[in-house]
């Protein structure tokens, strides 16, 4: 059975042009040429010896093959033999390891496997002595492995292959799944489902089902929690309560699912030989694949151009078949951008007193400011639907004066229309629609409502305006807000932020450390978000980055091949800007047990490394270190040894003396519950100016 761990990155499918990956092996890079010859296909097969009955990835971007005992590639080259039926196969998020669990002679066996840069893979690990097991998953982080036994639940650090952590199930489990936040574990005996607070080892939802359960996903974002059962019956849950949101039936032998990468869509295998695309917001809208053989397994990966592609199992093939009709999450993109600006109108503008901030932002402007966001997003995305629409003219209205005028790819609508004006509507040719606007229905399609209809017959214009409609609460309403009395705190420790950045600024231009071309910048916003229990939450973001001019970078920055904050002029007053304020104003926030996501970026330019640079030891080494490139993750290694020979190792280490700065520097940071997580960048271009870093601080439930 298939799971899912990589839901929150963005899914993309890269071609051999393009190679993203830290350190990316040359079998995964083999794998991507495979899967770049499905671009210009409706449907491309991939033919093995064998039938395959599952479907692993590595970070839902490259397909592998189970087929027996076997684990294959795309190519059918052999990646691993174990001499027994496999019964699962589940590949680490950077790509670097991965496990089997199989039916051994008396019980069962999880191995573990690792690659390297030339494609080799190497057996490493049999967990045996832990009891029978019968699952395993990774964490979303990629730093532990779960293996689940007859004796419970034991968690391996990747890395060093220790044991970790232990804790008790109620059953044996078949199939566990983490949620992408690392909230929630995730299991089932394939009659029993039990959801699982991770961090407290707490039960928070469990099911005993009559019929057997063939699947069981969180969708991406995590919002939901889905099960399928051989009934053809998918139950969707709200992760906040886990109470029922939905019920889909219909779905014949329900073999298996999988949601496509924004969660609008799931695809089913609802028979051996029929795929059923469902969409989730309105279930009755569905597409069918006929299968040629027999389908066991499949899931969603995007191509280059976010394309949507659905890979499947059939008779000694891999599938891969381009899917046009799915269309966007049309409300989750308009929610995101209106997010976005509603954040930026949020800020108090610059000479703006806290008089005049909350004269202009109080509960009856935000609303309207919202509103007007989400139109202009929402006909933004729409495009010009009354252009391509047949338009026709409905009855007419005598009681409240309104003419029906219906369209082929919207809802209708009523237009007044005062009776005497009626008999010009004779023709529809003769009407002109300007300034149309567009919002989202529930169920995710486009409607009218606002636009100007001048009738040509008359010389008269009629305004349809349903500006005011009821709104659509765009995934969560309400629950989505933030007082504002917090707004008017967050805005206030800004402003203390930024004249905080102005002080060290100037002391560093006195002291020659940077000069006016250096430009730092301080920001932060309230975000709402929810706990594991699904109670609401705000967090508080804060992040710290600059840019040097292109002409002074090199002085001011990184030079080529350094790597040490105290070696840029820019890094270390922005991070002495962060020093003095966790310190000082944002103390509050920074203390014992308290909970802290640090997102650290580092950036290299493509100057090549030609000779290997020497580095020193001085942060330790790295042995496959998870990292975020261009969104995806992949395994990062660095030693004395070896030393730098990869501009994504330079950008990592730049990176990473950001943590070695505040751990040495800030006082009770290292008293946080602190996650820390590196996004490394590598620039096409060549240039100190491309050489940088950025520090990102989410500070959890803190208001």
């Amino acid at each position: 059975m298939r799971k899912r761990i990589f839901g929150l990155l963005t899914l993309v499918l890269l071609s051999a042009s393009g190679v993203s990956h830290a350190q990316t092996t040359k079998e995964q890079r083999k794998e991507r040429q495979e899967l770049a010859k499905t671009s210009k296909k409706n449907l491309y097969s991939f033919l093995l010896k064998d039938t395959p009955s599952q479907l692993p990835a590595y970070g839902d971007i490259i397909v592998y093959a189970v087929s027996g005992d076997k684990v294959l590639t795309l190519r059918d080259d052999v990646m691993a033999s174990l001499g027994e039926e496999i019964t699962d196969v589940e590949f680490s998020p950077t790509g670097f390891n991965f496990v089997t669990v199989g039916k051994g002679k008396k019980h069962g066996e999880a191995r573990v496997f690792v690659t390297n840069d030339f494609g080799n893979v190497k057996y490493k690990h049999n967990i045996k002595k832990y009891g029978s097991p019968s699952a395993a998953t990774y964490s979303p982080d990629a730093r532990m492995l779960l293996v689940g036994t007859d004796k419970g639940i034991f968690s391996f650090d990747t890395r060093r292959f220790e044991l970790v952590d232990t804790f008790p199930m109620p059953f044996v489990p078949t199939d566990m799944v983490m949620s992408s936040n690392g909230y929630y574990l995730a299991l089932t005996d394939g009659k029993q489902v039990a959801v699982y607070n991770y961090a407290d080892k707490r039960l928070r939802k469990d099911w005993n089902l009559d019929v057997e359960v063939t699947g069981m996903q969180f969708s991406p974002g995590n919002s939901e929690f889905a099960i399928l059962d051989k009934d053809g019956l998918l139950g969707i849950y709200d992760t906040r309560t886990f109470v029922i949101k939905k019920n889909i039936d219909g779905l014949g032998d329900g073999i298996s699912f999988d949601y496509n990468p924004d969660g609008k869509y799931v695809a089913v295998i609802t028979s051996p030989q029929n795929i059923s695309i469902v969409n989730i917001l309105k279930d009755d809208d569905r597409e069918y694949i006929d299968v040629e053989g027999d389908a066991s397994d499949l899931r969603f990966i995007t191509d280059t151009d976010k394309n949507a592609l659905l890979a499947f199992n059939s008779t000694k093939k891999i599938n891969i078949k381009r899917l046009s009709t799915i269309m966007p999450y049309y409300a989750k993109l308009v929610a995101d951008k209106a997010d976005e600006m509603m954040n930026e109108w949020l800020k108090m503008m610059p000479g703006e007193t806290m008089e005049e901030y909350r004269a202009r932002v109080n509960d009856e402007t935000r609303a309207k400011q919202r509103r007007l966001f989400e139109d202009e997003v929402s006909t933004g995305l729409a495009g010009d639907l009354v252009s391509m629409s047949k338009i026709s003219l409905g009855k007419y209205d005598r009681t409240n004066q309104v003419l029906n005028i219906e369209f082929d790819n919207m809802p209708s609508i009523f237009l007044p229309v005062p009776e005497s004006a009626v008999g010009a509507f004779t023709n529809v040719e003769d009407l002109q629609v300007q300034d149309a606007k567009y919002g989202i229905m529930p169920n995710d399609n486009f409607e009218l409502i606002y636009a100007k209809f001048h009738n040509k017959s008359n010389g008269e214009t009629y305004i349809y305006d349903n500006l005011d409609r009821v709104p659509l609460n765009f995934m969560e309403g309400d629950d989505n807000m933030v007082s504002l009395e917090v707004l008017q705190q967050q805005q206030m420790e800004e402003l203390k932020l930024q004249e905080l950045k102005q002080k060290v600024v100037d002391e560093a231009r006195l002291k020659n450390v940077i000069s006016d071309h250096t430009n730092i910048a301080v920001d932060s916003r309230v975000v709402p978000d929810y706990d594991a229990d699904g109670k609401k939450i705000l967090n508080y973001v804060v992040r710290f980055s600059y840019e040097v001019e292109p002409d002074y970078s090199i002085r001011e920055d990184f030079a080529p091949g350094k790597y040490h904050v105290s070696e840029s002029g820019a890094a270390s007053s922005m991070l002495s800007i962060v020093k003095q304020a966790f310190e000082g104003d944002m103390a509050q926030y920074v203390g014992n047990g308290k909970k802290l996501r640090v997102k650290i970026s580092g950036a290299a330019d493509g100057t090549p490394i030609r000779r290997v640079i020497p580095y020193d030891g001085s942060f330790g080494d790295f042995e496959e270190e998870p990292v975020y490139k261009d969104g995806l993750m992949t395994a990062l290694s660095v030693n004395t040894k070896s030393g730098i020979t990869q501009n994504e190792q330079l950008a990592f280490l730049r990176g990473y003396g950001v943590r070695d700065f505040l751990e040495k520097n800030v006082k009770n940071l290292g008293e946080m519950n602190a996650d820390y997580q590196y996004h490394i960048a590598v620039s096409e271009d060549k240039g100190s100016e491309y050489r940088r870093i950025i520090a990102e601080f989410t500070f959890v439930d803190v208001f």
